[in-house]
């Protein structure tokens, strides 16, 4: 049997482990993973393996001698070029001869499992497809591409999906089973992938994929805690691998811990081991040394009464004594750290920094800081000074340009804090070159407006007190798509920043224009009057002093009528002594109104989808955007709904409803009744294991590119996760409020239940 193993990535993610060292040759538990990955293949019976390589390939080279590894024959293929992951397996196939006939296996040389591969070829055999992937079921597919399948075969693709769009829990493990005949459909010396566009392909031409679940051990060894945590596995024996006889290691040291240790390393008397510990060959560990769950590569030279909890250690790095290294830091490669140092948690160090005598580091040497930050609903979010202090958002801004091509508009709430932190997210944009925008002190409604006026594309807003929200949206309010998710948090993980030269700063522009610029605008569209007495509820006292003049201005009547606005200012309610429009009701009207006008109208994708009915007596039908954009397919729907006020200002919303009222001459009721008949309840639920397991099990119907749906005689509950992957979001749609009520709690109770399901293991 003949494999491939791809072992050209740079493993950019598990820098700085990989700066000097190809991703394929990281050691775990001393022994490098291209290595496991061969043992598997040598125990399963393949006899014949090509390995592609890129990246620091010479070196990879260089640990095969004589072309051959236990019962395999090992030949190279080099990219001088990128061709993606399909067009080096074409490249590296060539090498099995002209005319080979034999299906064959793709491997990842930079990932440990234990899989049975005999079963999976005999499986890809009976089925004769032309194409196998095996998957495995994973708990946070947000870094994996995802399969959506039916009966044992492939009918759609999701590429690393945030929790909000995952509809599957079948990781793609980047292992394949391939027919010769697929190589013809990968052009030559050309970039192509199996996931972009070798598979989609096959898809679009009926040619059939089948997939193959492992129950084995597996893992994508991505990022440092990716790698940690495999190491960790190994020693626990969950992986079906032999890794390296430990060393016996001195008498006089204290173990309590699961433990391997290298050959030719000196481990000190009265050092104290706990956790998972490795530790690499000719290690040198001085006396009192304290070790918890570390991991401490070939080489590294450690002093005396030092502290190593829960770290890295790579190669020949010396850390002097009386030193600490504390929880996810990594000292890389050649590391100097001198004595009474110490090294805060989640710090990298870079191959061949020095650190002085006595130093306390708090942020990367080279590439900034490394907070684990990821994007929730309300954005960024920490507590004020402590989490999200200055410097945080000072990296933030140098990471925002990635996002766009476009310029930036950055406002705040006004309070003393949200200002500096302002200050300092608009030097950090500046310092790239990038194009900003101080919109000074505003609300979210106002900075919408002027960023459109503005031309920006993407919007910031920094809503401080206690706590801060850095709230991050692209024109219109709209959020984020998932690229651009992911090019946010990997710029914050990883600490790696723009920057540009000294004369290259860009100006930020001051910008004190947005509130005579959208009090225009208020005057603009308040040239009507309604036959009521209109109250406004709003939080906070700009709220009320910036809308009470056109509220007074087109309410001329005595029947007391109550426009209540969201905190943030972006959603409002109408309410009479008799009768109540709620915020969809508001937007359906809204929506209504555009399309008596013939202007096309987007939605967010949870929006009921009763208001098509509506739209289609005027021949229109809404088009939808995704809270967790895939891809482009809602780019026309973006467009839109980033021009339509009505969805990001809960006041120019209220306005609109009540013009479109007086030139109908309708009150709330009439009103009321031109909607279809249709009433809707929110709800959030926090859960305890991952959102896509949960939606599995209540068999909901996947929704395009986004969540699932319960439905059944014109009752509807969409589920979605938030971006965390803590919760599920329920969109229940009904005749009533009672019956929109009723499917939630139905539909609550179907979770917990689904959650106790999956807790105690039991059977779908």
């Amino acid at each position: 049997m003949k494999a491939v193993i791809l072992a050209g990535g740079e493993g950019t993610r598990l820098r700085p482990l990989t700066c000097n060292l190809p991703k394929p040759l990281v050691p775990v538990c001393g022994k490098p993973v291209l290595f496991y990955i061969l043992d598997l293949l040598n125990d399963n019976g393949f006899t014949e393996a090509v390995i592609a390589i890129h990246y620091k390939g010479g070196m990879i080279r260089n640990r095969i001698e004589n072309g051959s590894y236990k019962n395999l024959s090992v030949a190279f293929s080099e990219e001088t070029s990128p061709l993606g992951t399909a067009g080096c397996v074409k490249k590296a196939a060539g090498l099995f001869g002209k005319d080979f006939t034999d299906d064959f296996l793709v491997i990842s040389g930079d990932a440990v499992c234990d899989f049975n591969l005999k079963k999976a070829m005999e499986f890809h055999n009976i089925r004769k497809s032309s194409a196998t992937i095996i998957t495995k079921q994973m708990d946070d597919p947000r870094e994996y591409g995802v399969i959506l399948g039916e009966k044992g075969y492939v009918t759609g693709f999701s590429e690393k999906p945030s929790f909000v769009s995952c509809r599957s829990d079948s990781a793609n493990t980047g292992i394949y089973i391939l027919s010769p005949s697929v190589l013809k459909l990968i052009p030559s010396e050309t970039k192509w992938d199996f996931a972009k566009n070798l598979f989609p392909e096959m898809l679009e031409n009926d040619i059939p994929i089948s997939y193959y679940e492992e129950k084995g051990y597996w893992c994508d060894i991505g990022d440092l805690s990716s790698y940690k945590s495999c190491n960790a596995d190994m020693l626990e024996r969950k992986i079906g691998l032999k890794a390296p006889e430990s060393a016996p290691i001195s008498a006089k040291t204290s173990v309590n811990a699961k433990f391997c240790c290298g050959k030719n390393s000196s481990v000190s008397e009265s050092v104290f081991i706990t956790g998972n510990t490795v530790i690499g060959s000719n290690v040198f560990i001085g006396k009192n040394t304290k070790i918890r769950s570390s991991v401490i590569m070939d080489g590294a030279y450690i002093g005396e009464d030092v502290t190593l909890n829960d770290c890295i250690i790579c190669s020949n790095a010396k850390i002097g004594s009386g030193s600490a290294v504390y929880e996810n830091a990594v000292a890389g490669e050649s590391v100097r750290i001198g004595e009474n140092a110490v090294i805060s948690g989640g710090v990298k160090l870079w191959q061949n920094k020095t650190v002085p005598d006595n130093a306390f580091i708090t942020e990367d040497i080279k590439y900034g800081s490394a907070e684990d930050i990821r994007i929730s609903e309300s954005g960024i979010s920490g507590e004020t000074n402590m989490e999200i202090t200055p410097e945080t958002a000072g990296k933030i801004g140098c990471i925002l340009p990635e996002l766009t091509d476009g310029a930036i508009a950055v406002g705040s709430n006004g309070e003393p804090s949200a200002i500096a932190l302002k200050s300092a997210l608009l030097s950090g944009i500046s310092s790239t070159g990038g194009t900003c925008f101080d919109c000074e002190s505003l609300t979210l409604p106002v900075l919408s407006y002027t960023g459109r006026l503005l031309n920006c594309k993407l919007l910031v807003y920094i809503n401080s007190g206690n706590k801060t929200d850095i709230i991050i949206k692209n024109r219109g309010l709209l959020p984020l798509t998932r690229s651009q998710e992911r090019l946010l948090e990997g710029g914050i993980k990883r600490g790696e920043f723009l920057s540009v030269g000294w004369d290259s700063f860009s100006r930020i522009n001051r910008f004190s224009g947005s509130l005579p610029l959208y009090t225009a605008f208020l005057d603009s569209i308040t040239d009507f009057t309604v036959p009521y007495l209109i109250r406004l509820t709003a939080s906070g006292k700009s709220g009320t002093e910036l809308y009470l003049p056109y509220t007074r201005k087109i309410g001329t009547g005595k029947e007391p009528l109550t426009i209540s606005l969201s905190l943030d200012g972006l959603r409002s309610e109408i309410t009479t002594e008799d009768a109540c429009l709620s915020y969809n009701e508001m937007l359906s009207v809204a929506a209504l109104k555009a399309a008596e006008r013939g202007a096309e109208v987007a939605l967010p994708f949870s929006f009921p989808r009763s208001i098509d009915k509506l739209l289609s007596l005027y021949g229109k039908k809404s088009l939808r955007y995704y809270s967790s954009s895939m891809d482009n397919s809602d780019s026309k729907a973006r467009r839109i709904a980033a021009r339509q006020t009505f969805l990001t200002d809960g006041f120019a919303l209220a306005l609109s409803v009540l013009r479109y009222m007086s030139d109908k001459g309708l009150g709330i009721k009439e009103l009321k009744e031109l909607l279809p008949p249709s009433d809707t309840e929110n709800r959030f639920i926090r859960i305890t294991c991952p959102p896509q397991r949960i939606i599995k099990r209540l068999k909901a119907s996947p929704e395009e590119n986004e969540g699932a749906v319960l439905s059944s005689d014109g009752e509807r509950v969409f589920i979605r996760s938030n971006r965390d992957g803590t919760g599920l979001f329920l969109f229940a749609e009904s005749f009533t409020a009672e019956t929109a009520a009723e499917l939630c709690e139905k539909t609550e109770r179907l979770i917990k239940k689904a959650m106790e399901e999956e807790k105690y293991g039991a059977d779908i």
